[in-house]
């Protein structure tokens, strides 16, 4: 079920709404979906749920797409992956004040280093120029990345948080929240408010951001376009 956010609407079709709103300079249209570039994220959008994608337009996808919130119809030879279900939440705590900035880089739009980090949490989200969609902070030990947090999809009142990652050997030293507050931080300056969307199984992930003022939204469908007989 939904909850009310104060002084923002949480994108029941989040894709569709940053491709059509605050980055539609990022939308590639083939027929009724529309997608961003994908070197940039790997998310297709319909307009609403059950919305027919010919495979005239399908045809044109050479790298894996993904669906989140409203779900397409396919033609026959192709087939929607169900994964498991995101948990949309957005922050309705209260101002988030300036955190240290000592050992926090903002990092440039097409660091591969942060590619190479989200890779072991959530390898295939973050492609080469992800970066470009927003400001990225980091931490490093010396010239290593080892944890990450940033801006991804922008739905102009809301802005999501995204890319937080820690690597497993840099665990349990508070750099997510830390990267987490001055994202959120940031944001804020700019009278935004920051949402996130996380695997609903990840109940770590989903307490850290509980325990930073976050609430659940919504739980959405999210599902892998592929054509029959692909390898998954």
């Amino acid at each position: 079920m939904a909850i009310a956010i104060p002084d923002a609407t949480a994108p029941d079709n989040p894709v569709w709404t940053a491709l059509t709103g605050a980055q539609r300079h990022l939308a590639h249209a083939l027929g009724d979906m529309l997608r961003f570039p994908s070197d940039v994220a790997p998310f297709c959008a319909v307009p609403e749920e059950g919305t027919f994608v010919p495979a005239t337009d399908l045809e044109y996808l050479t790298e894996d797409a993904f669906f989140l919130g409203a779900l397409p119809a396919v033609p026959e030879g192709w087939q929607l992956q169900e994964l498991s279900t995101v948990t949309q939440m957005v922050y309705a705590g209260e101002a988030v004040a300036a955190p240290p900035a000592a050992g926090v880089t903002v990092l440039d739009a097409l660091d591969p280093a942060m590619q190479a980090l989200t890779a072991l949490a959530f390898p295939g989200y973050f492609r080469a120029r992800t970066g470009i969609m927003g400001r990225y902070v980091g931490i490093h030990d010396g010239p290593r990345l080892v944890a990450l947090a940033g801006e991804r999809m922008d739905f102009g009142a809301l802005r999501e948080v995204s890319a937080v990652c820690t690597h497993p050997d840099y665990t349990g030293r508070g750099h997510a929240r830390l990267l987490m507050r001055h994202v959120m931080h940031g944001m804020q300056r700019e009278d935004v408010t920051p949402m996130l969307h996380v695997g609903s199984g990840n109940a770590r992930a989903i307490a850290l951001y509980e325990a930073l003022g976050f609430v659940r939204t919504r739980v959405l469908r999210h599902a892998r376009l592929v054509a029959k007989g692909r390898s998954a």
